[in-house]
């Protein structure tokens, strides 16, 4: 297993050099970066190349036309770009995604299943984010400022705000684990964990970062999952003293409430 993510990895680095090179010669592109995890320095064996394309003006009325905002093919003019590294095995564009004025396309690979987010933006409206790694910059695009850090009174608000949202969703989890839908169950638990963290982050004025994969187990029976909310519920009660402090709100804890619901579980 280990050798064949080293593979996969060491392809996708080759890859990554081939479009260096390639793109940078190419007259029609005069920068590119990596935003997603290799912006962040994050990338691991299976991180995909979130791959940002400054296209020339010139030439930015064909590259980033978008045919559809969201279908399973592309233009031909991409097309013959995304050919020039293998064959596609899969497209779907999704221009949701893309930066004003331009397009997003998701490619994978034949053979090597090796995936590019392809972005392509004109130069006139082109903005490097602040995390991103260059690969060339033949035209000075501009990067973008550091994001501004959240304002005290705006935390403050979102403090007080979650934990109400956190007990709501914690009584409506419980219904569904009372249903025994599992799938609803497991992504709720995952998202209260969620919300205890950035309530945290914020009383402590962290900055906000990007966390990879999941924040908690997967909990696949009634008893587990009753188990895990009885702890998520006793993480919230010890943070309601901070929460008081920090808001200047005094935190409910529908406590009884939540248990009244919770013997309704049938274990």
């Amino acid at each position: 297993m280990e050798n064949r993510l080293e593979a996969y990895r060491q392809s996708r680095e080759a890859l990554l050099r081939q479009l260096t090179e390639e793109l940078s010669s190419d007259e029609r592109f005069v920068a590119a970066w990596l935003s997603g995890s290799y912006g962040r320095n994050e990338a691991d064996e299976v991180s995909d190349l979130d791959l940002n394309l400054v296209v020339t003006d010139s030439h930015s009325q064909l590259l980033c036309n978008r045919q559809e905002q969201v279908s399973h093919q592309t233009s031909a003019e991409r097309l013959a770009i995304f050919r020039k590294f293998g064959e596609p095995a899969l497209i779907h564009e999704n221009n949701n995604n893309a930066p004003q004025h331009g397009t997003f396309t998701f490619v994978l690979y034949s053979g090597s299943a090796l995936m590019i987010d392809w972005v392509m933006m004109p130069q006139m409206s082109a903005v490097r984010p602040y995390h991103s790694a260059l690969l060339f910059d033949n035209g000075n695009i501009p990067v973008a400022v550091p994001p501004t850090p959240e304002g005290l009174e705006e935390s403050k608000e979102i403090v007080a705000e979650q934990w109400a949202f956190f007990w709501m969703m914690a009584a409506i989890t419980i219904k569904y684990i009372i249903r025994r839908d599992s799938v609803f169950v497991t992504h709720w638990l995952e998202e209260l964990n969620r919300i205890i963290s950035e309530i945290e982050r914020r009383i402590e004025r962290r900055p906000q970062q990007y966390h990879r994969g999941s924040r908690s187990q997967l909990q696949s029976t009634p008893v587990q999952q009753t188990k895990t909310i009885h702890q998520l519920c006793k993480k919230m009660q010890t943070l309601a003293p901070r929460v008081e402090q920090f808001s200047g709100v005094i935190p409910l804890l529908p406590i009884p409430e939540l248990e009244t619901l919770l013997s309704l579980v049938d274990r």
